[in-house]
């Protein structure tokens, strides 16, 4: 049984869950339920068996099983751990055509005429050129290739550039997301300072520097822009850090990488955007969904560089900014609301949070 959206920060104790109430319900089917991030998960009993996780199961690198006071899982995945419990599933799910003919009816019901898809395989990007043959892909859909297979695929097949459909990006990822407590950090986490090792806890490094700068020689070489996931202000450096080096040997051009998210910035590194030529991509009902907990996650001095629209376009950069559906609503105007507020959608706080970095109409 697949399902997910939770969210324990919209709980009364604000605490992970554990899988015994759902093994109760369900003692025999495995049950998997993704969190509203995406970067994490809550298995059960069952399921945690059938992938033959135990006490002595190692968290993966940039992963982490989380377990008990005792040793044993609590049921919760978070980032690559989740692929323990994922490479079992074999529950049946709608054909890719389906899934983004339904998608595009969604978005052109919201008002949207264009849309960003990021980290698409080989296999989605050859639908996505049937529709625009068939005529059926009404969307403007500018989408990025899985990082993993970047490099042959532009190779193979090399930039698209269709009325409907361009394919001339791909997605990196460098961490993981704050809520889940994967962001990769500078400093210790404030709610979570030390791991079950007793050593200083920083997050999730959930992708290699070193590969995401070896894609970014190659993007270099071939013409195609990179957009890496970095929600941490350590995350943020290393993937400013790796665009810098494949930039700095390169002929001058508008490569336009970019960055998705840049949730959290070190102040040494906002002025780089403008520098490098790096786009900041960013969604502002992140901001008005997470606000409830960063000052818990980073405290309120490392939170001055959270969400830092303002600080961003005053130091030259230009900001791509976008809903990140369906982890937040595919809703345009929900976004531009946060953007000019900085509140939700009760209006709170009155004034906006860290109202020194809303944007202007």
């Amino acid at each position: 049984m697949l399902g997910g959206r939770w969210d324990h920060e919209s709980w009364p104790d604000r605490r992970l869950p554990t899988h015994q109430a759902l093994s109760e319900v369900s003692p025999e089917n495995p049950v998997w339920l993704t969190r509203v991030d995406g970067h994490a998960g809550l298995a059960n009993a069952a399921a945690m068996r059938l992938a033959g996780v135990t006490a002595q199961t190692p968290s993966p690198p940039g992963g982490e099983v989380i377990k008990d006071a005792q040793g044993r899982p609590t049921g919760v995945f978070v980032d690559n751990a989740t692929s323990l419990i994922e490479s079992r599933i074999d529950a049946s799910i709608a054909d890719t055509r389906s899934l983004l003919l339904k998608a595009q009816e969604m978005c052109l019901a919201a008002g949207l005429t264009g849309v960003h898809d990021a980290g698409i395989s080989p296999a989605e990007a050859a639908v996505y050129q049937q529709l625009a043959d068939s005529g059926e892909l009404k969307l403007r859909v500018y989408a990025m290739i899985a990082g993993r297979y970047a490099r042959d695929y532009f190779a193979r097949y090399g930039i698209t550039r269709r009325p409907t459909l361009t394919i001339r990006s791909c997605k990196l990822y460098i961490d993981g997301a704050m809520g889940s407590r994967g962001a990769w950090l500078l400093e210790p986490y404030a709610d979570r300072a030390t791991d079950a090792d007793g050593r200083p806890y920083t997050g999730l490094a959930v992708g290699d520097p070193r590969e995401i700068r070896a894609i970014c020689d190659d993007a270099v070489r071939q013409g195609y822009q990179v957009c890496t996931h970095a929600i941490g202000d350590r995350g943020n450096r290393e993937v400013l850090d790796a665009y810098e080096a494949a930039l700095s040997g390169a002929p001058p051009a508008d490569r336009r990488f970019r960055i998705e998210h840049a949730q959290l910035l070190s102040p040494d590194d906002i002025p780089r955007f403008a520098a490098l030529g790096v786009i900041p991509s960013m969604q502002p009902t992140h901001c008005t969904s997470d606000m409830r907990w960063v000052y818990a996650r980073v405290g309120r001095e490392r939170a001055r560089g959270a969400y830092a629209w303002a600080k961003l376009l005053q130091s030259g950069a230009r900001i791509a900014a976008g809903s990140d559906f369906p982890v937040e609503s595919h809703n345009p105007f929900l976004g531009f609301y946060a953007a000019v507020t900085r509140q939700n959608a009760a209006g709170e706080p009155a004034g906006g949070w860290r109202p020194e970095d809303r944007l202007t109409r």
